[in-house]
């Protein structure tokens, strides 16, 4: 599936901000997608619970109206979705649905049954990385675009500051 990277997120374990996101691709209704990397942009990683549920779902549609602000700051979004829910989906929408795999769950520490929100830098460095659990406690949004802001709006070699997502705030 992808390589190996030795920074890369450990099972059990969400990778961390600092460490390299592994490279991925990841199928979709379209044919497999490179996840991360492309030198040029940020990448926004929304992966879902792997049970399709209500909660997700309306996460997707508040994501939706801020796909062009994040594009605005040089940022890619990309959820990661049930492969049913992929195929089903409007694959006009406002950014890509890829499909869950297991393999890359292991690689990035994510929970088979857990959902998590990660932000890298163009060059595939973690800059942000949560955790959901049960209670869907999803960055807002906004947070979202303002940590994309500061991505674009920073160098790579400084040392900036993380956007501190806060769960208790969605």
């Amino acid at each position: 599936m992808g390589s190996t990277d030795q920074d890369a997120g450990v099972a059990g374990t969400l990778i961390q901000p600092g460490q390299s996101l592994p490279r991925l691709k990841l199928d979709s209704p379209d044919g497999p997608k490179h996840l991360t990397r492309s030198g040029t942009q940020s990448t926004l990683v929304v992966y879902l619970h792997p049970e399709p549920c209500q909660p997700c779902a309306g996460y997707l549609e508040e994501l939706a109206p801020v796909a062009a602000d994040l594009r605005e700051w040089a940022t890619s979004l990309v959820a990661v979705v049930p492969a049913d829910q992929a195929d089903q989906a409007d694959q006009e929408g406002p950014f890509p649905l890829l499909h869950d795999d297991a393999a890359a769950r292991r690689q990035l520490g994510i929970g088979q049954d857990e959902a998590a929100v990660l932000l890298a830098d163009r060059w595939g460095e973690v800059f942000e990385a949560a955790a959901v659990g049960a209670d869907h406690g999803f960055p807002l949004p906004s947070q979202l675009v303002e940590s994309a802001k500061i991505l674009d709006l920073s160098c790579g070699e400084c040392n900036v500051p993380g956007a501190e997502w806060r769960s208790s705030d969605a």
